[in-house]
């Protein structure tokens, strides 16, 4: 299989990819639109305000309708969408853990994993466990389950579903490579959660479980290990729960981490997807 060639793309230095998103998809809808309205402002010239307005609240109806269901984590699309865990799990949650792996935070949090024997499943950057092979293999050795991040950490609800299905093979193959194995499970969290019905029907034809979750404690807004401890110990039974790992802010998160972790296990067990 071609590789394509594999790019750096910084840790969390992109613009917001909200804003790229509603950039891309309103002028890929306004541009058909608009030459619509320019053909019938040149045949009817009486009828292209009334053909612009109209045109206009169709065009914000429907983009409002597509950037709630992209940006809402917990849409399905009408396929399946693993947000918690199933009923037959018990008292238990699952501990998930995104952006990884990096040599600054991924290790400290094996070691308050280990400490508390407490399983996760980190949803790995393909590129950054290519970049870190020795650190992905840890995780795994230490009991641990990986998800697929996407190949690079960039917006997949952009791409078609060939490209999909690139990237997706492509980042399977890397895994594959660093573990001298295929992954066992087929576990996908798209980059910031965010999903189209191309994606989920793309990655669902393929094998993937898409993974959401149902407790986000937000560790992305920098809150301190305290404001961060308190919200990890409101998992309840069935929970999937959101970290992110946060390269100079991975003291926080490992606080926090290790004062929450003996009150949520005192209630409930935490096991992997």
């Amino acid at each position: 299989m071609q590789r394509s060639t594999i790019v750096n793309d910084g840790w969390d230095t992109r613009p917001n990819p909200v804003f790229r998103i509603i950039a891309v998809r309103t002028a890929q809808a306004a541009l058909p639109i608009l030459a619509v309205v320019t053909g019938i402002a040149w045949f009817a010239p009486a009828l292209a305000i009334n053909a612009v307005i109209g045109a206009g609240i169709v065009t914000a109806v429907g983009l409002s309708v597509y950037f709630g269901a992209t940006f809402y984590a917990r849409s399905t699309f009408g396929f399946p969408l693993l947000i918690r865990l199933p009923e037959d799990a018990g008292e238990a949650a699952a501990l998930t853990i995104d952006d990884g792996p990096h040599p600054e935070t991924t290790p400290l949090l094996l070691e308050v994993l280990s400490e508390h024997q407490a399983v996760a499943t980190f949803f790995l950057v393909a590129e950054r466990a290519k970049a870190y092979p020795e650190l992905t293999r840890r995780i795994v050795r230490e009991g641990h389950v990986i998800g697929v991040h996407g190949l690079r950490h960039r917006e997949m609800v952009l791409l078609s579903a060939d490209e999909i299905a690139r990237e997706l093979a492509e980042a399977e193959e890397i895994f594959a490579e660093i573990l001298g194995a295929p992954l066992p499970s087929h576990l996908l969290r798209p980059p910031h959660g965010f999903k189209t019905r191309t994606l989920c029907r793309t990655a669902t034809r393929l094998g993937w479980q898409i993974v959401a979750w149902s407790l986000d404690p937000r560790d992305y807004d920098a809150p301190d290990a305290a404001t961060l401890t308190a919200r990890l110990k409101d998992a309840q039974a069935g929970d999937i729960i959101l970290l992110h790992e946060r390269p100079g802010h991975s003291e926080t998160a490992v606080v926090a981490l290790r004062n929450a972790l003996p009150s949520v296990m005192a209630s409930l067990s935490l096991q992997s997807l």
